[in-house]
């Protein structure tokens, strides 16, 4: 875990924004918009997940109350009171995936530019994972949050089981998932291979609150007849995002491999930086 920048919005740009905006539309809403349930439709309307919400230091309620929305009664108004709000938490991104995701010691993988990247640009995030080294040996650089969940050599089935202990106890707000390559080099299916990775969304998706799941369409390699089959999966993988915590990334359309690996396979310096603006332009939706 590393320090990194703070900041949080002010309610005053919630009532000027535009989720304010969608918020009046809700204004046949009754008092029970406060329970969790009605949190979750909340969220749903104003088009980020319900963790969002809550750190803005808000419930929906209060969100929805706030734009004039709920009970048609009126309420009486209580008496300004002084109150002080606690910082927000970093927002937990756990990096997930093989050794595209953890990298050699001679190279620091995707992370470090992302980590950079999120901090220039103020937001405030902590990596996750109970990972710090890379294979073989630590990272290149030491400047980023090397927290990580990448193993090398994985495949989909591998990560599976120990997946739920990670995610209950690194309590992840997104998680980015780069997995695949693995299955598909050791001859595994398409199909086994997504309904591996479907399996994943589920159990990713089963604590609560439930971290938005950023699923990579793969990098490509050098190899043409791995490419025909990376491009099937990663047409299969664009499925899941029917899933309401899925948020599909691709990888794979512009990046070449020739280019941006050192072997065909790992990204080099280039291919790490593409990969971290890929990851950083999908975050940059749900981020406060």
């Amino acid at each position: 875990m590393s320090p990194s920048s703070t900041g949080t919005p002010s309610a005053a740009g919630f009532r000027d924004g535009p989720l304010n905006r969608k918020a009046k539309d809700l204004s046949k809403w009754p008092r029970a918009f406060y329970t969790k349930e009605a949190s979750s439709k909340a969220a749903k309307i104003l088009r980020v997940p319900h963790t969002i919400l809550a750190r803005f230091g808000f419930v929906a309620g209060a969100i929805l109350a706030g734009s004039g929305c709920g009970s048609e009664t009126p309420v009486a108004q209580q008496p300004a009171t002084t109150t002080s709000v606690a910082p927000a938490s970093p927002f937990r991104i756990m990096p997930l995936g093989d050794s595209i995701t953890q990298a050699d010691s001679e190279h620091d993988s995707y992370r470090r530019p992302l980590w950079k990247s999120l901090k220039a640009r103020g937001h405030s995030t902590d990596f996750v994972g109970t990972q710090t080294s890379n294979h073989r040996g630590g990272p290149p650089h030491s400047d980023f949050d090397i927290d990580h969940e990448g193993h090398w050599g994985w495949r989909v089935d591998e990560i599976l089981e120990p997946l739920p202990g990670w995610v209950e106890n690194q309590r992840p707000d997104a998680i980015l998932v780069h997995l695949g390559s693995n299955d598909l080099f050791q001859r595994q299916s398409v199909e086994s291979t997504l309904e591996e990775l479907s399996r994943l969304v589920d159990i990713a998706s089963a604590t609560e609150p439930s971290p938005v799941i950023f699923i990579a369409q793969i990098i490509p390699t050098t190899t043409e007849s791995a490419n025909r089959r990376i491009r099937e999966l990663n047409a299969e993988i664009a499925r899941l995002g029917e899933h309401p915590s899925v948020r599909i990334v691709d990888h794979y359309t512009g990046f070449d491999g020739a280019r941006l690996t050192y072997d065909g396979v790992h990204p080099n310096v280039d291919g790490e930086i593409r990969m971290a603006e890929r990851w950083l332009a999908a975050l940059e939706e749900i981020l406060p």
